[in-house]
Formats: C-alpha cells, structure tokens, sequence
C-alpha cells in the first residue's frame, strides 16, 4: 500500500504513540498515581491505533489542501498533547481536571496548571482535527 505524505504522517504517528502506550503499560505500577498511567497508556495505545486507521482512509476523506493539514496536526499534537497531560499526572499526581482517576491525588498549583493546560488542549485539538476529518469523510465528492 503506498501511503500519501499525508497518510504516512498519521500512520507513523500512530504507531509511534501506540508504541509509547505499550511500553508505559510496562511500567503502570511505577506511576505515582497508577490509575493515571494505565489511563495515559490506554489513551496512547487507542490514540495511536486510531490515528493509524485515519491514515489509512485519509484519502477518502474530501478535504481542501488547508483543512486537510489543520486536521491531520490537530489530531497529531492533540493525541501526543493528551497522553503527554495524563503521563505528567501520572507522574507528579497532579489531578484538578481530572478527578476520577486522580482522586486522592494532588500537585503543586503550577504543576496542576500545566498538567490542565495539556489535557484540555490535547482535548480541544484533537476534537477539532477529528471533526474537520470525520466531515470530510461524510461530505459528499465534487
């Protein structure tokens, strides 16, 4: 199968960040929150098969050459900007935004600041890349 630029982006990608997910799911119990490790490993390893599987029918999707672009890097840094958040809550124990997995956890405020900033923005990206996609794919051909 020969893959567009495009397509190889999301596809590498994926499997870089499945990788990742895989590998931390090595070490979940090093965690000082394990509950949020093994939330950031799953997140990495369905992130990753997901963003394999957009690569793969990136070309069915009818996008102009600007949408195309902002939704494959929204996707891209949103996944990566999502597990990135939870590992650093898993780390440090930080919690404020996420309350079920971080419960009888905390961090110091600056630290909840930018493990929040993470979350919420990988959140937001990958919201706004997957519906540009997911429009496309719905959209009908020209």
């Amino acid at each position: 199968m020969d893959l567009t630029p495009h397509q190889r982006t999301l596809v590498v990608a994926g499997a870089l960040l499945f990788l990742l997910g895989l590998l931390q799911g090595a070490f979940v119990q090093s965690f000082l929150n394990p509950r949020m490790a093994l939330s950031a490993h799953l997140t990495a390893v369905q992130s990753g098969m997901a963003m394999m599987i957009a690569g793969a029918l990136w070309t069915s999707a009818d996008l102009r050459p600007t949408f195309s672009n902002i939704a494959r890097w929204a996707i891209v840094i949103g996944m990566f900007g999502l597990w990135a958040g939870l590992t650093a809550s898993a780390m440090t124990g930080a919690s404020n935004n996420l309350p079920i997995a971080g419960a009888g956890h905390s961090a110091a405020q600056p630290t909840e600041n930018v493990v929040s900033i993470a979350v919420l923005g990988g959140s937001v990206l990958m919201t706004i890349g997957w519906s540009i996609f997911v429009l496309g794919l719905v959209r009908e051909r020209r």
